[in-house]
C-alpha cells in the first residue's frame, strides 16, 4: 500500500458525469466524492456570521467539518463495492500535485437549488484546484472510470443554505487556507451520511 495513503474501510461503504463502469443511479444514491477541507474555522465562521447579520439570513451555518471544496464526483451507484473503492483509492495514490494556499475572498449566493447555497469563492489558488481536479480525473481514467469533466467548474466552499439571496461581496480580507491533502468520501442517503475513506497528502 502506498505510503501516501491513510485508508479507512470502517463501514464499507466537480462535477463529472457518471463513469462508464458505474451502476444505474437511484433516488438516493451512494456517491464517491473527492474533496478538500479548508479548516480556518474562526475566520470563516466570523465572515459567515457578519453576512448573516447584514442580509437577515436565518439558516444555521455549517460546522467546520462540513465545510469543504468539492473536487470531483466519480458517480452515483446503487451501493458501492470494495473493488470500486479500492480502484478509486489506488488512482488517488498516483496523483502528484503540490500543496498550495487557497484564498477565499468573496461570498455570494448561488441560485441553484432550494434553499440557495451561500458560498465562499476563491481568488488566489483557484487555478490550483482546477489543476488538481484534472490530475485526479486523469488518474481515475487510468483505472477505467471514464470520467469526463464538465465545463464551468467554479471552486467554492458552501457555508450554509438559506432562501434569501446574498449578492457577491468582497470579504474585508482574504481568508488563506493551506491545502495539504485531499480526501475521498462515500456519501449515502442523499448526502446525509458521509464516510471519509482515505486521505492523501499533496506532494509536488
Amino acid at each position: 500500500m502506498s505510503e501516501q495513503l491513510r485508508f479507512d474501510f470502517g463501514t464499507t461503504s466537480l462535477g463529472t458525469r457518471p463513469p462508464s463502469r458505474g451502476r444505474t443511479p437511484v433516488g438516493k444514491p451512494d456517491m464517491l466524492m473527492f474533496r478538500l477541507y479548508p479548516g480556518q474555522d474562526v475566520p470563516i465562521a466570523s465572515a459567515v456570521c457578519r453576512t448573516r447579520r447584514a442580509y437577515g439570513l436565518t439558516a444555521k451555518p455549517y460546522d467546520a467539518d462540513q465545510r469543504h471544496v468539492s473536487l470531483l464526483s466519480i458517480g452515483s451507484y446503487e451501493g458501492v463495492t470494495l473493488q470500486l473503492i479500492g480502484d478509486a483509492a489506488a488512482a488517488a495514490s498516483q496523483v502528484r500535485s503540490p500543496a498550495f494556499d487557497l484564498a477565499f475572498d468573496r461570498i455570494v449566493s448561488f441560485r441553484n437549488g432550494r434553499p440557495k447555497p451561500l458560498v465562499m469563492l476563491c481568488g488566489e489558488g483557484a487555478n490550483k484546484v482546477v489543476e488538481l481536479v484534472n490530475r485526479i480525473a486523469k488518474a481515475l481514467n487510468g483505472f477505467g472510470f471514464g470520467v469526463r469533466l464538465r465545463s464551468g467548474f467554479v471552486p467554492h466552499c458552501t457555508v450554509l443554505r438559506d432562501d434569501r439571496l446574498v449578492p457577491e461581496v468582497s470579504l474585508d480580507r482574504p481568508i488563506i487556507s493551506s491545502m495539504r491533502e485531499f480526501s475521498l468520501e462515500h456519501s449515502t442517503n442523499g448526502g446525509r451520511l458521509r464516510l471519509r475513506i482515505g486521505r492523501w497528502p499533496l506532494l509536488g
